[in-house]
């Protein structure tokens, strides 16, 4: 018999094997933010574009995300990531966010 405090720990890591699909725990934090943004232009009465606040998100969260991955592995191991590394990886971020979200570079697919 599994004892109530083990088995509720089995659970928890069962829902974060489960969960740890990136791009699903991504399209859940864009679903989360857009869901706030609704509610508070609608508290506000302000139109709300979704498709371009997506556009935003999608732009900006990969950037946050390598911020955070970057604190933690600083906690973990400080000085593993070379700084010319690092400007290199955020610049490229960025550029893929600019490029998403003004639409600049177009990849089409021959048929």
């Amino acid at each position: 018999m599994i004892f109530p405090s083990l088995r509720s720990r089995w659970f928890f890591l069962e829902i974060c094997w489960v969960n740890f699909d990136m791009k699903k725990i991504y399209q859940q934090i864009i679903g989360f933010l857009v869901k706030n943004a609704k509610l508070r232009a609608e508290e506000k009465e302000i139109n709300f574009n979704e498709e371009k606040f997506i556009k935003k998100h999608e732009a900006l969260l990969p950037i946050i995300f390598f911020y955070v991955l970057i604190w933690i592995l600083n906690f973990i191991a400080p000085g593993i990531l070379v700084m010319e590394l690092y400007l290199i990886i955020l610049l490229v971020l960025i550029i893929r966010g600019l490029n998403h979200y003004f639409g600049w570079i177009k990849i089409l697919k021959k048929d």
